[in-house]
């Protein structure tokens, strides 16, 4: 009977626990929400469903297909991406998912090295999309114009 009695306060409290908000009932953490205040309106690009993303105490896990991850070996990207960060990247499935201030990495063959920068400018040339990057702590856009497919991931996520 004491056993009985253990597992209903155990189950009770549990409940009251995932109830008040510091548990949900799939072990996963809450999200809350953040305000970014500024007065200039930018329509921000969800690659990866917020559903998706499911945060437990011990591990975080984003289920979503065809996501790949890399560590930043420079500090080109500073202050949003420094040595040894993280990055999450989606690849893309056609050039029309690039936009303007989206951060790409890519193949640039003149550094033998894949790269990633921001979007800053795109180029047509015979009916050819190209895409102008820059480093934000360079400054001066990058000499090269990346073609598709030399695009490798446009990044969805970072850890720092």
């Amino acid at each position: 009977m004491k056993g009985v009695v253990i597992t209903v306060i155990f189950f009770a409290l549990g409940f009251m626990l995932a109830s008040a908000g510091f548990l949900l009932l799939d072990n996963t953490v809450p999200a809350g929400t953040r305000l970014a205040y500024s007065p200039t309106q930018v329509e921000s690009t969800q690659r990866i469903p917020f559903e998706a993303i499911k945060v437990f105490s011990n591990e975080v896990k984003i289920e979503y297909p065809g996501l790949q991850y890399a560590k930043v070996k420079s500090d080109s990207m500073a202050p949003l991406l420094t040595r040894n960060s993280i990055v999450f990247e989606k690849v893309p499935e056609s050039q029309e998912e690039i936009e303007l201030g989206d951060i790409i990495s890519f193949y640039e063959p003149s550094l033998n090295s894949i790269v990633i920068h921001m979007v800053v400018g795109m180029v047509t040339t015979d009916g050819k999309t190209y895409y102008q990057t820059k480093g934000i702590a360079n400054p001066e856009i990058d000499d090269w114009l990346v073609p598709y497919e030399n695009v490798k991931g446009i990044m969805v996520g970072t850890f720092r």
